[in-house]
């Protein structure tokens, strides 16, 4: 079994060093609905890098950003702003469909960083007591899989839009400080559900071989 794996690797990446090969770069802006109560849309942006092999399949490494509006809950984070963070690398078909329309989809995984910040209204509010208050999410893993479609105005510029799903799920922790007497008390966000869906839309470029894949 093993073996036939191996046959198989070594064919892909012997038919796509052969192929005309195209690398690109694109930017895009990201509408993300998280699809846990606590958490409102917001818009975002993403850049990614990615080698087109052949008219049909393409590799893709995506950095993206998504802020999220918290509103608190007793067993997750507090009032508050989540950014999202990706890091994603994606294996995406493409279906060449003539007059320039591409269709595609794609599906891959990678690491979320997160950075939370309590509203400051929240953090006045218990100051004003002489306490303080600390929360913050773990970095964890996502996958994904979406559709989109592509439209060629030149060799070398494409618009592209899409739709996304993604899976999330990571940690946190929660620190209270008194800080007249000292006293520390600290605990776990356990089970931090961060799926979402999201609409892009965005301009790529082609740096090499521009065109050579179409």
């Amino acid at each position: 079994m093993k073996k036939r794996l191996l046959l198989v690797a070594a064919a892909v990446l012997v038919s796509a060093a052969a192929a005309p090969a195209e690398f690109y770069f694109g930017a895009a802006g990201i509408y993300s609905a998280p699809l846990d109560q606590p958490y409102s849309s917001r818009f975002g942006a993403g850049i990614s890098a990615g080698w087109v092999w052949s008219p049909r399949f393409a590799v893709e490494l995506g950095l993206g950003w998504r802020p999220s509006r918290v509103t608190g809950s007793l067993e997750g984070l507090s009032d508050g702003t989540l950014r999202v963070f990706p890091l994603e690398a994606s294996l995406r078909a493409r279906l060449p469909l003539g007059s320039g329309w591409v269709l595609g989809g794609e599906a891959g995984a990678g690491w979320a960083f997160h950075s939370f910040s309590l509203s400051d209204n929240l953090r006045a509010a218990w100051e004003a007591l002489g306490i303080s208050i600390k929360e913050s999410a773990d970095g964890g893993p996502v996958v994904h899989l979406g559709i989109g479609i592509e439209y060629l105005l030149t060799p070398r510029w494409s618009l592209e839009a899409g739709l996304r799903y993604t899976r999330s799920r990571t940690k946190g922790t929660w620190s209270i400080t008194d800080e007249a007497g000292g006293l520390v008390q600290s605990g776990t966000l356990e089970k931090l559900k961060l799926d979402a869906v999201s609409l892009t839309f965005g301009l790529k470029i082609a740096l090499f071989g521009a065109g050579e894949s179409q």
